[in-house]
């Protein structure tokens, strides 16, 4: 089991859009938006590094997303 976490900053007023788009994703467990440095966090757990990649990637390239920070889970 891979995990990890993904810190996403968007476009201010795409906020619950790109949200809603996090959580359809294959993958992505929980999705909250947040105060603070970042405006979403999702958690991701998928079966091997592999998936793991590619669904931060589909994470990435949403419409209105700024920037990501990934932290993965070591146990």
């Amino acid at each position: 089991m891979s995990v990890a976490y993904v810190m996403i900053n968007t476009v201010p007023d795409k906020m619950e859009e790109v949200l809603k788009e996090i959580r359809e994703i294959e993958g992505v467990k929980e999705a909250y938006m947040l105060y603070g440095v970042y405006d979403i966090i999702a958690e991701v757990r998928v079966g091997n590094i592999k998936e793991l990649l590619g669904t931060i990637l589909k994470i990435r390239i949403l419409k209105h997303i700024l920037s990501t920070l990934t932290l993965r889970v070591v146990r």
